[in-house]
């Protein structure tokens, strides 16, 4: 839960409140209060958590979820839901005359219409969770160790990845596997002229480009600083320069904006690939790669 991002709902927030209001208003405003001897206390405990669990949602979703349409869905649902329900509710406490029985259509129509919305808005919500649940098959090999979790990236560390390289090293049905480095260019100049906060924001976005490009058996996790280790399992030399090779043009193509500039940055990486040979153990094969980054960062700084 993040009360923040209620700022970045103000439209969806006035919309709940308004529903609110409305149903308060047509309901106290139409009628006249009942005699406390006909008012039906077990209805109103019924109906009052109905209207003040749809309360309870919307809220929740709104301090949950980022904009979009799932939580417009979501919170337009409720909202209307909200609506039929406080009117449900208050007609327990208001006798209306005969002269006013539309308002009846009114409290059950917007309930109709809310729970097509949000039947709708659960069917998005369902296809968004088959598209997280790809990303986190990405972010995560065979099991979880949340403790392991880069808090920046999202993605597992450095001591994660030792942990599944070593695991490939020890599957004797594992033919071969590669292991790709990248190394995001000139990172300390993008820091210095930028900030940290928008060199985290482009670690972010960096590691979700290279997940965006790999496979559902891939690996990526943060290695350390401004480096990211890859582990591409059944994957011969030549595959994996291929993958790492568009990852590094994705990459390259992206418009990256930090806050403080309107104009756009384009950012490089430089990556080495290295597959796994007999006797290897998970350092030594990390050590190797990580020397050829440099030996290739080396020859590229002689060209500049």
């Amino acid at each position: 839960m993040n009360i923040s991002l209620l700022a970045r709902h103000q439209r969806l927030f006035s919309v709940a409140c308004a529903s609110l209001t409305l149903s308060l208003t047509l309901g106290i405003g139409l009628g006249k209060l009942k005699p406390l001897m006909d008012i039906s206390w077990l209805d109103i405990l019924g109906e009052g958590s109905i209207a003040l669990l749809s309360l309870f949602w919307i809220f929740f979703i709104l301090v949950s979820r980022p904009p979009g349409k799932v939580t417009t869905a979501l919170t337009l649902g409720l909202s209307c839901f909200l609506f039929s329900a406080n009117l449900d509710l208050v007609d327990e406490f208001i006798f209306y005359q005969e002269s006013i029985s539309w308002l009846s259509m009114i409290e059950s129509i917007p309930a109709g219409v809310g729970m097509l919305t949000m039947s709708y808005a659960l069917y998005q919500w369902h296809q968004e969770q088959l598209i997280l649940n790809k990303q986190l098959q990405k972010r995560e090999a065979n099991f979880r160790q949340h403790q392991q979790v880069d808090f920046i990236t999202t993605l597992y560390d450095a001591e994660y990845m030792r942990h599944q390289i070593n695991s490939e090293l020890q599957n004797k049905q594992q033919t071969n596997f590669s292991v790709v480095m990248l190394d995001i260019n000139n990172f300390d100049l993008f820091n210095r002229r930028f900030g940290h906060q928008q060199g985290d924001s482009l670690l972010r976005e960096i590691s979700d480009l290279i997940l965006m490009n790999l496979r559902s058996t891939d690996l990526a996790c943060r290695y350390a600083g401004d480096r990211f280790i890859l582990l591409f399992p059944n994957t011969d030399l030549a595959l994996a320069q291929k993958i790492a090779t568009q990852i590094k043009k994705a990459i390259s193509n992206i418009a990256f904006k930090p806050e403080l500039t309107a104009d756009p940055v384009y950012q490089q990486l430089t990556y080495a690939v290295e597959t796994a040979m007999s006797g290897d153990a998970a350092e030594s094969l990390l050590q190797r790669v990580s020397r050829r980054l440099e030996l290739f960062k080396q020859g590229q700084q002689l060209h500049e």
